[in-house]
């Protein structure tokens, strides 16, 4: 067959260049053109527009196209819509019909609408044509409606300058706490105004305890609000009872209370803070189990009146969260040094959350060892944050950070997808070689949180079996039936899970043996002192055979030298992990697959 055009074709052609032409003459045409043209679907959405109706809607053509002319328009000077809602369901009823509004723009301009559906097309168009009628508007007609206008806008401004005027005097009658009673944020205002300004009087000082409450978030969670309620109500009656004379207890909200008090010595407040803690840590009974309420006290006083209310509740709140980092008795005392670690935690926040954006963290592997052979049996992945000057941030000074600020998530789901990723790259490991991951006690609250793993750990490719999760005692005793659902359908897919730290929580026979687990880490303390201290190595003798008698797996952490190794193997412990064996490295995991992916190679050649 020739490959030669045929007229017909050749006609088609010249056809189709010359409707291009008229379309592009026409095009132009209508970009000259002052009035804003707009064609539209029957439902409203724009098909095509000129550069007038561009300006009209200060936004370029692809940018209007296929949305509702309605979003487009400017309003009226009233507030109203430049078009009636429902405009477009009209069709051939309002065609031809035109109409003047006025814009809220300066100045003051008039626009004569009109629209006509077009009969022809099957799925009836709309072609609107918005024209700038100002100059044929009288004068007198034009400066009424800008008074008009004008009006309307005082009138506006009056109505919500006396609509804030009346919410300000009803939050000023709202002084009370609905659930306790007790003064709210702004009765404990005013308090603490007073007694600053008694001090321009006086001598002495205006002091505040920043109380908030140990794990409240826990306890609605898990007995509902109105339980929650209830220990508010109960607290609040507790409190008041280690008060002194001339002291006001007020609550801001959620679990914080503060009490503001005119006692001067440091010895008193401190006295004061310790009656609150006493009392409010008697044991309180709730659906069948005891309930053992704590607080963290921070501590801010001043003998200045010219200190702002403000200011002095900042440094209690401050002083608060320095009193949760403490592990003594919970209470502390604002001075500058706490606002300085307020500005370096500020600082260590900014770095950790642009590693985790920039994914520039670092994961060291360090070596878990057969004590038996010698072999690498798996590893645990402890995740670095880059410092200043190249150097290197671990676990234990950042770690409570993002808990505190929710970057625990963002942190530990990082941690998972790299672990993932270089175990994805390596061969196949050994059959039972794994890398342990450590969980946040606030990654394993979340609902769902074990389906969550295993969605990566399919995406990534990897086998369960190659992985074990790291937790602490506390993290299941806090919600064991929730918690136990979670990890056991971990440990159906093949996951391990491993309980860290053990013999530094609450541990008991009883409770062990309910715990979903498969291994148990010994706290490194038994390790460093059950040579010189005889009542740990009983302990520490007690603890592996116990683990044995429940089928466990035992890790004996922090091995560091060659007698702390041979006592563990006597012991019958089958695995370690320490100095004695190697450091964490980054680059472990890859000298580990060289040879054929043979992950268990000797630990010689790691050391």
């Amino acid at each position: 067959m020739s490959g030669t055009a045929s007229p017909r074709d050749d006609a088609d052609a010249v056809l189709i260049e010359e409707l291009r032409s008229t379309l592009g003459r026409l095009e132009a045409a209508l970009a000259t053109i002052d009035d804003a043209l707009v064609i539209t679907t029957g439902d409203g959405r724009v098909q095509w527009c000129n550069a007038s109706f561009e300006q009209l809607v200060s936004l370029p053509r692809l940018l209007v196209l296929d949305r509702p002319l309605d979003s487009l328009l400017p309003q009226r000077d009233d507030g109203l819509p430049l078009i009636p809602p429902g405009w477009h369901g009209q069709g051939a009823a309002a065609a031809g019909e035109r109409f003047t509004v006025f814009l809220s723009r300066e100045p003051m301009r008039a626009l004569e609408i009109e629209w006509e559906p077009v009969i022809s097309d099957p799925s009836r168009p709309l072609v609107l044509c918005f024209r700038d009628s100002t100059a044929r508007v009288s004068y007198a007609t034009l400066q009424e409606e800008v008074e008009r206008s004008e009006r309307r806008r005082l009138q506006a401004e009056v109505a919500h300058q006396q609509l804030q005027e009346r919410q300000m005097r009803l939050a000023a009658q709202v002084v009370e706490c609905p659930v306790t009673g007790l003064p709210n944020r702004r009765a404990l205002h005013t308090h603490i105004t007073r007694a600053l300004r008694r001090l321009r009087n006086t001598h002495g000082a205006v002091t505040l305890l920043f109380c908030d409450l140990n794990g409240f978030k826990e306890i609605n969670d898990l007995y509902g609000h109105q339980v929650g309620d209830e220990l508010l109500i109960e607290i609040a009656r507790r409190l008041r009872r280690a008060l002194g004379p001339g002291d006001v207890l007020a609550r801001l909200g959620g679990d914080e209370f503060v009490v503001l008090t005119t006692a001067e010595p440091e010895g008193e407040v401190f006295a004061l803070a310790e009656r609150l803690q006493q009392q409010l840590g008697e044991p309180w009974k709730v659906q069948g189990s005891v309930v053992h309420p704590s607080m963290s006290v921070g501590i801010a006083s001043s003998s200045d009146p010219l200190l702002s209310v403000e200011e002095l509740v900042r440094r209690a709140d401050l002083a608060m969260y320095e009193a949760k980092t403490r592990r003594d008795r919970g209470v502390a005392c604002y001075d500058e040094r706490i606002d300085q670690n307020m500005r370096q935690s500020i600082e260590l926040r900014r770095r950790l959350e642009r590693a985790i954006e920039q994914d520039e963290l670092v994961i060291h592997y360090q070596p878990i060892v057969n004590l038996h052979d010698g072999q690498i049996a798996g590893l645990e992945a402890l995740v670095r944050l880059p410092g200043p000057e190249a150097t290197l941030i671990l676990p234990g000074d950042f770690i409570p950070l993002a808990e505190r600020t929710g970057l625990i998530f963002s942190l530990g789901a990082w941690v998972l997808e790299r672990v993932l990723s270089d175990l994805q790259r390596l061969a196949t490991p050994g059959a039972g070689f794994r890398v342990s991951v450590n969980m946040s006690p606030l990654e394993l609250r979340r609902q769902g949180f074990a389906t969550a793993i295993l969605e990566r750990i399919h995406r990534h490719g990897v086998s369960p079996k190659h992985l074990a999760i790291e937790v602490t005692e506390s993290m299941l005793i806090t919600r064991p039936d929730r918690t136990s659902r979670e990890l056991q359908e971990l440990r159906r897919a093949g996951m391990q899970v491993h309980l860290d730290d053990f013999g530094s929580g609450y541990s008991s026979m009883s409770w062990l043996a309910r715990l979903p687990i498969d291994a148990v880490k010994i706290d490194r303390s038994f390790i460093a002192e059950g040579s010189h201290d005889p009542r740990k190595a009983r302990v520490l003798e007690a603890m592996v055979q116990l683990a044995r008698d429940l089928d466990l797996e035992v890790v004996a952490e922090g091995i560091e030298t060659e007698e702390q190794e041979q006592r563990m193997v006597r012991l019958g412990c089958g695995l370690g992990q320490g100095w004695r064996f190697g450091l964490p490295s980054p680059d472990i995991l890859e000298s580990l697959g060289k040879a054929g992916g043979d992950l268990s190679g000797s630990r010689a050649e790691q050391a």
